[in-house]
């Protein structure tokens, strides 16, 4: 994160007497610098990468500012829900019965998209560059084959998802999707279908076989 430096004295600062300002950080605008106690608009402030000398502007204030900026967005990301090894539980018949449910992870849906919309479908990655995804929707992933690894920024843990676990992406979460080799899995969406299995559409059967 870079350093901010006034390139006149404090009584420009002060006084207003600047006439242009300007802040070029990743994630801040201009907008950023009104909120600086004692800051007048439109000051002339240059961006430096390391600090110099002794700055005329107050800089704890500055950076005690974006640091709880940055802490809000961070905590406006919502962490992933993993059960590693989901699928591999023991599932116990109740008496006398031959078939049984076993929920285990259940939430209220925050998407707001009208009319509402479930989708399935297979998830499919390879060795390569990460893939990143901010959700909007909610999504639960099971992996059937090989290992995804899912990086959670909003904790900054990464997981190695393999086959048996389950990851479940809330409204909010910002992932990063990436594999060692390649990974297959299984996820169901509250969103619209975006991209078609190519070999599969047109395949629901419209009457049962017996």
């Amino acid at each position: 994160m870079p350093f901010v430096m006034d390139t006149g004295p404090s009584s420009d600062i002060t006084s207003g007497r600047c006439t242009r300002g300007f802040f070029s950080s990743s994630g801040y605008s201009t907008r950023d610098l009104d909120r600086i106690p004692g800051m007048r608009p439109n000051c002339n402030l240059s961006v430096y990468n390391s600090l110099r000398g002794t700055s005329s502007l107050d800089l704890s204030h500055f950076r005690l500012y974006l640091s709880r900026k940055q802490n809000k967005m961070s905590s406006n990301l919502v962490p992933l829900t993993i059960i590693k090894g989901a699928g591999h539980e023991f599932i116990p018949l109740p008496q006398g019965q031959n078939a049984t449910t076993a929920d285990f992870h259940s939430v209220r849906t925050k998407t707001t998209e009208f009319p509402a919309h479930f989708t399935s479908g297979f998830y499919k990655i390879e060795a390569g560059p990460q893939r990143p995804a901010h959700y909007n929707f909610e999504e639960t992933k099971y992996v059937l084959s090989g290992q995804i690894d899912v990086l959670d920024e909003a904790t900054g843990i990464t997981h190695h998802l393999v086959p048996g676990d389950f990851a479940f992406f809330h409204v909010g979460s910002k992932v990063k999707f990436s594999t060692k080799s390649q990974g297959f899995a299984f996820y169901a969406v509250t969103r619209p279908v975006r991209a078609p299995h190519p070999n599969l559409e047109g395949r629901e059967e419209g009457k049962a076989r017996l």
